[in-house]
């Protein structure tokens, strides 16, 4: 079990309760937790047990963090965490507890109206080619996605005038053609602001975003538009989990989470238990929860048809 504490006000919550527990009676029982815990997640951290780490990627805690809305971030917060299992050790290696602060309290959200979205739902006539250097995946992306609405751009042109920075919201960051699997400051890639600004040049209708839900992105299969998402690429055209990383570029100071095998696909749609996704030539089926696992890893982005 992992506890939060706001000693100046002895609030507690449940970060995690025995993860893996329903569908394991011993719980999770492999090694390493390396995550980000956000009431903004898809999924709970609490059924979620791999390999190793046994938990990678961004996920919700078992109680909501935002039961500290309103509360000063200034004193001391207890973070404890303790297995009670015989024969089990362990150790924390570090943590933090990122706030974000204001001046006011926010104003209640109004709840928003239900919208329909069916259980299926396909975008037809898409087509993709295979990325022509080894880390312009989002280049390759964007152009294929723009093709479908009309826009004819070369890959490398499309790369070849994107910027170039160690800050990957920013510009590419690295070597086009280095080698993949690395974080920034080396070769690494690009995130979704820069490459839908440039779609936008080329006069596709085109928007970043961060933080989405799953239902933004079935309600844009729905409407017929493919979505770039971006994701934890494996080999044989798989996705995989990943493990963000908090990064700071130099030139920037900008600070963003960044994760290796940082990658780009399409996604065209999806149905209860599985998401196609166009990887370069290939449609692939991918199940729900592994997609949203692997899409949770750099904070649910994409570019979307969207002013």
């Amino acid at each position: 079990m992992i506890t939060l504490t706001n000693t100046r006000t002895g609030e507690k919550i449940n970060v995690l309760d025995r993860p893996g527990v329903p569908n394991s009676q011993y719980g999770c029982q492999n090694n390493n937790i390396i995550s980000i815990l956000d009431d903004a997640a898809a999924q709970p951290a609490e059924y979620k047990c791999a390999s190793s780490p046994a938990i990678s990627g961004i996920f919700l805690p078992s109680e909501e963090l935002s039961a500290f809305t309103g509360r000063r971030v200034a004193g001391t917060w207890k973070l404890n965490v303790s297995d009670h299992s015989l024969n089990d050790d362990g150790w924390l290696n570090h943590w933090c507890l990122q706030a974000y602060l204001s001046d006011t309290m926010p104003a209640p959200s109004p709840t928003p109206t239900p919208v329909f979205l069916p259980s299926s739902a396909y975008v037809s006539g898409m087509t993709g080619g295979d990325q022509q250097l080894r880390l312009d995946c989002e280049s390759r992306s964007a152009v294929d996605w723009a093709k479908h609405f009309g826009f004819n751009i070369g890959e490398l042109d499309f790369l070849n005038h994107l910027p170039y920075s160690d800050d990957p919201e920013a510009g590419f960051v690295g070597n086009p053609n280095g080698y993949w699997g690395q974080i920034p400051p080396n070769d690494y890639g690009v995130h979704a602001p820069p490459v839908a600004e440039l779609l936008r040049d080329y006069g596709v209708n085109a928007s970043s975003y961060r933080s989405l839900q799953w239902d933004d992105l079935r309600a844009e299969i729905a409407s017929g538009n493919p979505a770039i998402v971006w994701i934890i690429g494996g080999g044989s055209y798989n996705l995989v989990n990943g493990i963000p990383h908090f990064y700071t570029a130099s030139t920037t100071d900008n600070t963003t989470i960044v994760a290796q095998w940082e990658h780009t696909v399409i996604l065209v749609g999806y149905t209860p238990t599985y998401v196609t996704v166009l990887n370069g030539s290939r449609f692939v089926n991918v199940p729900i929860d592994q997609f949203l696992d692997s899409w949770s890893v750099l904070q649910f982005r994409a570019v979307l048809a969207r002013h």
